[in-house]
């Protein structure tokens, strides 16, 4: 079976080689590129009022790693969304690191029961990319967390030609795609992507590691839609298996 992936290159070379270890045929499509500010990730960290920070994705810390002038980050409290994003941030130097469920908003309770929601408390730290779900920043301010966003890298737009889609789809026509980000979805219906699938795979299956990421699939391909168990990625390769 063919499976389609749209990461970025750096992460769809990881997930195409668990792929392939699973009995898979990958086929890469990368949807986006990330722009990282170094600058300003540093410029942010090195204020040393932060009570934590906060990282829904690892690529926001990309080519980072705490060296001589930022020790004082080492014990600071870490908020990684999932396990994947503990795990890079463990390995940049962070010591103490608190892991959450999956998603933005059951991160957000996480840290709303660590932190305080005093006025006098040091904000939080969100070191983020663009575009983003708000759905993390909203929880922060419904639960009353005072926090600071600083937009660390942003997802650019890879573009395609037509005849490049067309022969691509043609030659490795898949028989699943995996979608891990909303914008990856809608990206993925706006190059009209499905045009070019053999009439034969017009039924292929849209995998997608959460419920969001779901909501940006066109109604009509609704039938073709599964959902991972919770949002990570080796529920979702799970759904490889199920018919």
């Amino acid at each position: 079976m063919r499976v389609l992936v749209t990461r970025p290159e750096a992460k769809a070379r990881r997930t195409c080689a668990r792929l392939s270890a699973m009995g898979y045929q990958p086929v890469s499509l990368p949807l986006f590129q990330p722009e990282h500010f170094d600058a300003t990730r540093l410029d942010f960290l090195k204020r040393r009022n932060w009570s934590a920070l906060a990282i829904t994705s690892s690529e926001a810390l990309s080519g980072f790693s705490i060296g001589e002038g930022l020790a004082f980050l080492a014990d600071k409290p870490v908020f990684a969304v999932g396990q994947r994003t503990a795990c890079i941030a463990r390995g940049t130097g962070f010591t103490h690191i608190i892991t959450g469920k999956g998603d933005g908003q059951s991160l957000a309770r996480t840290i709303a029961g660590y932190l305080p929601s005093s006025p006098a408390a040091s904000p939080l730290l969100y070191l983020a990319g663009s575009p983003r779900a708000p759905d993390f920043e909203n929880t922060l301010h419904q639960l009353g967390i005072d926090f600071e966003t600083a937009t660390v890298y942003v997802m650019q737009p890879i573009e395609y030609a037509a005849y490049d889609l067309e022969n691509l789809m043609r030659d490795q026509s898949p028989s699943a795609v995996l979608f891990y980000s909303r914008a990856a979805a809608q990206r993925f219906f706006s190059l009209n992507v499905m045009r070019y699938i053999a009439s034969s795979e017009k039924c292929m299956r849209l995998l997608c590691i959460s419920r969001k990421v779901a909501e940006a699939i066109p109604a009509e391909f609704s039938p073709n839609i599964s959902i991972a168990h919770s949002p990570d990625e080796p529920r979702l390769l799970a759904l490889l298996a199920e018919t």
